[in-house]
Formats: structure tokens, sequence, C-alpha cells
């Protein structure tokens, strides 16, 4: 049979564990929301590139 003081303990790792999941699906969202927007930012840039080499090309052949 438990005893009052093994309830409370299962208790408290119980909810700590629910908090230490919590805090790592926060981490895990920011982690994929900051993986999102460097990759938006490299692909601007790269679309940004794209277009100064066609610019380029242009005046060149004109």
């Amino acid at each position: 049979m438990k005893t009052l003081n093994s309830i409370a303990i299962e208790y408290l790792l119980r909810n700590d564990s629910q908090k230490n999941n919590n805090r790592s699906e926060e981490i895990t969202r920011e982690v994929v929301r900051i993986k999102t927007e460097q990759d938006r930012k490299s692909q601007k840039s790269l679309l940004f590139q794209m277009y100064a080499l066609e610019e380029e090309a242009e005046e060149y052949f004109v």
C-alpha cells in the first residue's frame, strides 16, 4: 500500500516531467521557427543574387 508521501512524490515527479516536456516542445517549436526564418532569408538572398546577375547580364549584352 502506498503511503501519502510516496503518492505525493509520484505526483510531483509526474508533474515535473510534464513541465519539462512542455519546455522541450516550446524549445522545439522555437528551433523550427528560427530554422524556417533562416531558410526564408537564404532563399531571398539567393533570389536577389539571381536578379543581380540577370541585370548584370542584360547590361553586358546590351
